[in-house]
């Protein structure tokens, strides 16, 4: 049984959280974290499985995980996939709450996707725990490190076993320390999962924006790179993201240079709108209102655009002028 178990209903429930209308049924995206040990041990009964928390403790004692647990109650039992599930969920949250000490990889990957989930709607209480959970994450891989594992593998097992994005949520979790102008915790988180990362092109962009505040020549000579590489790719998301970074920190011709590249991978109104956006950016900084209130009048015109957007709209034409 893989931890993969875990992070496919964490999925579900955070799918069913954002769309009640998702397919599943009630025991599969139930909120067990809210369910105290007796509610669970019932369940369990319900399920054919008599235990309390002295039983239960006894059993793990044998075991590592809640997985291994699992399947030594079940595999001898006649319960199919499903039943096995339905089972294996209420095991898994009656060790998380009664054997914090036997901390395995699903359980911390649980953890960690509990607590993105927190962070990404705004708990207000999730600050500081995201912060605890991200330190412990490096040190769980820099102690798998430590011990001849190597960091590109340790990082991929725990993304395994969670049912987030774990690279996608480290780029938007630094990035906004760095807006938030955390530069001392940003660097130190940069520097931390960079050797996990290696050859990242989202971690190198975050290096770039760290070090533009301590060293722009590295920064900028980081970020030429960057732009050349992004110029042999067609990846859209990534170019806007360098175009954001562009608008305080790069130069002209990398800008100029981005935006073509850019506008040939346009498919969507609403990335077109962005790229926009960005533009009408980089010209208020460079104080160049006339070219700004060009980009401002189109965005303005384009409000009540259809989603599809057509490759050959004269729009597109007026930006590329603009901008030369």
């Amino acid at each position: 049984m893989e931890i993969k178990r875990r992070a496919f209903y964490n999925l579900l429930r955070m799918n069913w959280c954002k769309d009640p209308h998702t397919p599943a049924k009630k025991w599969q995206v139930e909120d067990y974290r809210s369910m105290d040990l007796r509610t669970l041990f019932q369940r369990l009964e319900a399920c054919g499985l008599v235990m309390d928390k002295n039983s239960f403790v006894a059993y793990a004692e044998n075991v590592d995980t809640p997985e291994e647990l699992t399947t030594s109650l079940i595999e001898n039992l006649e319960f199919d996939v499903s039943e096995g599930d339905r089972i294996y969920l209420l095991i898994f949250e009656i060790w998380r709450k009664l054997l914090p000490e036997k901390l395995c990889l699903s359980i911390f990957c649980d953890e960690l996707d509990h607590q993105i989930y927190q962070y990404d709607v705004k708990e207000i209480s999730s600050a500081e725990s995201i912060q605890d959970v991200v330190a412990y994450l490096q040190k769980i891989m820099d102690e798998n490190v430590d011990d001849g594992i190597k960091p590109t593998e340790i990082f991929s097992s725990i993304g395994a076993g969670c049912a987030n994005d774990l690279e996608s949520f480290l780029y938007d979790y630094i990035a906004e320390q760095i807006d938030s102008r955390n530069y001392a915790y940003s660097s130190e988180l940069v520097e931390g999962f960079e050797p996990y990362l290696k050859g990242n092109k989202w971690i190198e962009l975050l290096k770039a924006r760290v070090l533009e505040f301590t060293d722009e020549e590295a920064a900028h000579d980081i970020l030429r790179k960057i732009v050349l590489k992004a110029a042999r790719e067609r990846d859209l998301a990534f170019n806007l993201e360098v175009l954001s970074c562009i608008v305080q920190s790069g130069e002209n011709g990398e800008f100029k240079k981005m935006v073509r590249k850019t506008v040939s991978l346009l498919k969507k109104e609403e990335d077109f709108r962005d790229l926009l956006s960005i533009c009408r950016d980089y010209f208020c900084y460079l104080d160049q209102d006339q070219k700004e209130r060009k980009i401002a009048t189109i965005l303005k015109l384009r409000e009540q655009k259809s989603p599809h957007f057509d490759s050959n709209d004269p729009d597109l034409e007026k930006l590329l002028d603009i901008i030369k």
